[in-house]
């Protein structure tokens, strides 16, 4: 009885580690798979029973409870919600904090090579997805898209970043880590990295380079403070502050270069094109482009007879490619071109194609480089602080969010709307706000803090925020290095995403945590009381 007792928890245990390898090979590749697995995960735990060895387990690690009491906050709040259809959405989305860190919490433990067989899985399945997306991006898969960030075909570019970096930094200590490698090994894992890190630039997520940048400083600062010898340490020193500042260069001189604007001409008003043709300008618009102001010397009846003349593209429509007569006003403005018939027969076929694509600008046409994603940030900024509409555009339209994140707290600033409430609390924002009509742009503050304190207001943010950190302190996790880089990521995440209110992030989150929490993945000679038939 007890032989077959022993048969039964082995197929248990391999039932479970074979599901945990599924989810997290779903994670970057199906939202739909990434649902099914935990019921999966849920219904072996139950059927193979134990329940009082597993209750016993859960009451002793406290980190987990912990972790697992945020879901009952979501439960909780529904008590006060003002929409309970709402809430019901959001407790359904954050149900992976429930399941899986329950499952894997009170489940046989993992040894090194159990995990790092789960993490080279979803490294795979983060590289393939990588492929794929190129594929969209080349135009293979038959799909036209606007902008590299659409290429994440199956999560969000935002949470496709992050798992990226959970792959690179993972991979990073697995190539330093005291474990002999094969050389094949070894140069896989670099080639990995290498090419990951190349994937990061070409997806342009901003906060996906953020995360990088970050957690690559603290890594690198964690590294250099092992050194002992004092003159090594200072030049290490040296050379990391010298890193750290070359993107904030970068940028400022980005910014130099934006704001180095033109002089405007004391008789503008009565110049006129080639042909004899007054201009139209708006002197009170100063919006740029290159240092040019967009919304001067323009002359719209010239410019419509030559744009179409030169382009199957009518001026006045719009089409899906991102081609409107805005698109070629700004673009002629980059190039310092006058919108007049002459400036858009100085338009050369490239430009022609790329306006017809909805480039805005001529820097634009390397699709690859920083300049572009920092130019573009720089533009809504400045729009933004000139009365420009922020929809549509992903920093400025943030900071309309979080301003009006800050007037739904300060209505209910201890308790907060409830589960749910922040729909109806930011409808009411919305409708008092001049920039959203009602459409795709109306969405959550975007700052997962911020998203707390709406929801639960001060009292049950600042509980959550303990849940999620105490953990690592309670099970002694403060050195586990895979652990902390994770937990770094997430968290700086939090800054420009409420990351744990959607799917994607929440899954990924509830399988990693309690993973690294509660197995001892960091010695590759430890090996745990495993079942028998050890995978």
């Amino acid at each position: 009885m007890k032989r077959i007792f022993e048969e039964h928890t082995t197929v248990y245990f391999r039932i479970y580690y074979l599901l945990l390898i599924l989810m997290v090979i779903s994670l970057p590749l199906s939202k739909a798979l990434a649902s099914i697995v935990p019921g999966l995960l849920m219904f072996n735990w139950i059927v193979e029973r134990k329940f009082v060895e597993k209750f016993s387990l859960l009451r002793q690690r406290k980190g987990l409870m912990l972790l697992i009491s945020i879901y009952f906050i979501y439960l909780l709040g529904l008590l006060w919600t003002s929409s309970l259809e709402w809430g019901m959405v959001d407790v359904t989305i954050q149900l992976p904090l429930f399941v899986l860190p329950l499952v894997i919490g009170t489940s046989p433990g993992l040894n090194y090579r159990q995990v790092k067989r789960i993490i080279y899985f979803f490294v795979a399945a983060v590289v393939v997805a990588s492929l794929c997306s190129v594929w969209v991006l080349l135009g293979l898969s038959g799909f036209k898209i606007r902008d590299p960030r659409e290429m994440s075909i199956f999560i969000s570019h935002i949470r496709f970043s992050l798992l990226i970096n959970i792959a690179i930094f993972s991979l990073g200590w697995y190539v330093s880590n005291s474990e002999e490698k094969r050389l094949q090994e070894k140069l896989l894992l670099i080639f990995t990295i290498v090419w990951l890190s190349i994937f990061l630039v070409i997806l342009k997520s901003v906060t996906g380079w953020a995360v990088f940048f970050i957690v690559s400083l603290v890594v690198v600062f964690r590294y250099i403070l092992r050194v002992k010898k004092l003159s090594l340490k200072l030049s290490l020193f040296a050379c990391l502050f010298t890193f750290s500042l070359a993107p904030v260069v970068y940028t400022l001189h980005i910014v130099r270069q934006f704001y180095s604007v033109e002089k405007i001409s004391a008789n503008i008003t009565q110049e006129k094109t080639r042909l004899g043709n007054r201009y139209s300008e708006d002197l009170h618009n100063k919006e740029l482009e290159n240092g040019h102001y967009i919304y001067l010397y323009i002359n719209e009846y010239e410019l419509r007879d030559a744009w179409n003349k030169r382009s199957k593209f009518n001026y006045d429509s719009t089409y899906a490619s991102g081609f409107n007569r805005f698109v070629l006003i700004r673009y002629l403005t980059s190039k310092g071109y006058r919108k007049d018939a002459e400036g858009a027969e100085k338009l050369s076929d490239t430009d022609i194609s790329n306006i017809e694509n909805g480039m805005t600008n001529y820097r634009f046409a390397d699709s690859y480089s920083f300049y572009k994603r920092i130019y573009q940030i720089n533009w809504e900024i400045d729009s933004y602080l000139k009365g420009g509409n922020p929809s549509g555009h992903s920093v400025t339209q943030r900071l309309e969010y979080y301003k009006m994140a800050l007037a739904i707290i300060g209505k209910e600033p201890w308790f907060g709307h409830g589960t749910g409430g922040y729909y109806l609390a930011y409808q009411e924002e919305y409708n008092k706000n001049k920039f959203f009509p009602p459409g795709i742009y109306r969405q959550r503050s975007h700052n997962m803090i911020l998203s707390y304190l709406i929801d639960f207001g001060l009292i049950g943010a600042t509980y959550i925020c303990f849940a999620l950190v105490a953990p690592v302190f309670i099970e002694n996790k403060r050195k586990s290095a895979l652990l902390i880089i994770f937990l770094l990521i997430v968290f700086i995440s939090f800054i420009n995403e409420d990351s744990l209110n959607n799917h994607d992030a929440i899954s990924f989150f509830a399988f990693f945590y309690p993973l690294y929490l509660y197995s001892d993945y960091e010695k590759p000679e430890a090996l745990l009381n495993l079942p028998e038939g050890e995978l």
